[in-house]
């Protein structure tokens, strides 16, 4: 697997960079001041190479998959330092795990988003409000004429696989969902989630969230 070559990280754009071949739990920690703690864990299938050959797309960037490569990729993200990294190998995955500090919120989108085309986050009468775009409805690439053929292979193949997110922030927070848009709508039925409390997260599968013919978005508010 190639090595990460850029200086921002693309955590939510990787989901879809590599279709189904990835996990991905992200908590955030918000302080009162803005700073944090964002820990992340990936799981990557060694299919992934595989797949990448079948479907043309040998030659696509790779998220960090070492310490070097998370203190290249932050190095120019000012405000964000790293506490830990670990790395192993589970069955046919390799998963790692990695604990970020950062300074304030601009630090915290440039890690998530660094195009800031699918984060935001803003302050009005004493309240948070964290939007985040995983998927904005566009229709997925189809890079080969098997797409449907590789698609139905990675159902089967990754059904386990699971995008998560979860917020903690001083007092009580709650989430909603929205769609590509950012349109609010009701929960999706894929998605099991925990709404109010000091602690709010979601869970949704890999490919239902990669399928997810309108989008779907999530609004944490603190």
């Amino acid at each position: 697997m190639k090595k990460a070559k850029h200086s921002g990280l693309f955590l939510i754009a990787a989901v879809f960079t590599f279709t189904s071949c990835i996990s991905l739990s992200i908590d955030i920690q918000m302080n009162r001041d803005g700073s944090g703690r964002l820990t992340m864990e990936y799981r990557i299938s060694r299919a992934l190479e595989t797949l990448g050959a079948l479907d043309g797309n040998a030659e696509m960037p790779a998220i960090p998959v070492s310490r070097s490569d998370w203190e290249r990729t932050i190095e120019r993200i000012k405000g964000v330092k790293i506490v830990s990294y670990s790395s192993s190998q589970k069955g046919q995955d390799t998963i790692s795990a990695v604990v970020l500090e950062f300074s304030n919120p601009a630090a915290l989108l440039a890690l998530l988003d660094p195009d800031s085309s699918r984060a935001s986050i803003t302050a009005d009468n004493n309240q948070n409000r964290f939007n985040l775009i995983l998927n904005d409805g566009s229709p997925v690439s189809k890079y080969s004429d098997d797409y449907e053929t590789m698609m139905e292979f990675a159902r089967m193949m990754f059904s386990d696989y699971k995008f998560e997110i979860s917020l903690s922030a001083p007092g009580n927070s709650t989430l909603t969902f929205t769609n590509g848009k950012g349109n609010e709508i009701p929960k999706p039925s894929p998605v099991e989630a925990v709404t109010s409390g000091r602690r709010v997260s979601m869970s949704i599968g890999i490919m239902d969230l990669i399928e997810a013919q309108d989008g779907i978005g999530v609004k944490f508010l603190w």
